[in-house]
């Protein structure tokens, strides 16, 4: 395990919903989101173009990676452990604007879903 364990947020019925979003990508896009969380697993200080945090959604913070023109923002926060990153959701920046419209409600409920119970994590699955 490196500096930093990175969470992927389960549904009640188990499904990973991080493996599923990353899963639909296109196989290059997989490749350099897995490869940007391997880095970030394994960094003392993320650096700011990596990751920051969404003033339109407290708590909140994006990952930005890029492949093929398209602004891949996997979404999540710091918690619920110390040193634990937990992915929430997936997203795509397109004009300024994430999609899906309604990240910060999904993504707010989820981490509140978390902080009541830790079953609804699991370690993150690479590709």
């Amino acid at each position: 395990m490196g500096t930093w364990e990175i969470l992927d947020y389960v549904e009640a019925s188990g499904t990973n919903v991080i493996s599923v979003w990353i899963d639909s990508l296109p196989a290059a896009a997989q490749v350099r989101i897995d490869t940007r969380i391997r880095y970030l697993e394994a960094t003392q200080v993320w650096p700011a173009q990596y990751v920051s945090a969404r003033k339109d959604c407290a708590g909140v913070y994006e990952l930005r990676i890029v492949s093929a023109g398209v602004q891949y923002r996997p979404l999540g926060y710091f918690g619920p452990g110390r040193r634990e990153f937990t992915l929430l959701m997936g997203a795509i920046e397109k004009g300024g604007k994430l999609e899906p419209r309604d990240f910060c409600k999904v993504a707010t409920r989820r981490r509140e879903i978390i902080n009541g119970d830790r079953n609804r994590i699991v370690p993150h699955r690479y590709g």
